[in-house]
């Protein structure tokens, strides 16, 4: 009798977990960006965006493709090394005023010289709808700002 009652009260907390877990529309980050081309002072990402609307995936996109060059870095790119560091919740700790800047007023976009939609907006395997975005990244100017407002240090100093 105890062994039965501890298999139901397992197999209904299971069945809990599987019901709160699919009751989640949360986009969680993800890391869906590659490297496509780029010069000396540029670098176009190919990011993969997650929205309700085609819009607010684009405008996803876009960020996925900033927090990369600056939190990660582009094997096989001119920014192989994240711009700031790797630990991204602390660095944003440490220059709080300056992020909420950048992503709240949308500051990021001043950095973007171009963002074009490569794929159709449309339900992936998971149900969430996505698109693939070419994002062109004015790494100079980028590089440059985050100097101005010392988040990172001059090269060289």
């Amino acid at each position: 009798m105890k062994t039965l009652f501890n298999k139901t009260s397992l197999l209904l907390i299971l069945l809990f977990l599987i019901t709160i877990s699919s009751c989640s529309n949360k986009i969680v980050p993800t890391s869906e960006a590659n490297y496509v081309s780029g010069k000396e002072g540029y670098i176009t990402i190919r990011a993969i965006g997650y929205g309700k609307n085609e819009q607010e995936a684009i405008g996803n996109a876009e960020k996925q493709a900033i927090n990369v060059i600056l939190f990660r870095g582009l094997p096989e790119s001119e920014q192989k090394t994240a711009l700031i560091g790797t630990d991204e919740s602390a660095e944003i700790g440490k220059n709080k005023v300056y992020f909420e800047k950048f992503y709240n007023q949308k500051r990021y976009k001043t950095f973007i010289m171009s963002s074009i939609p490569v794929s159709a907006f449309a339900k992936q395997n998971g149900g969430s709808k996505s698109i693939a975005v070419d994002v062109k990244i004015n790494l100079v100017a980028l590089r440059k700002d985050l100097e101005q407002n010392n988040v990172i240090r001059k090269f060289g100093f």
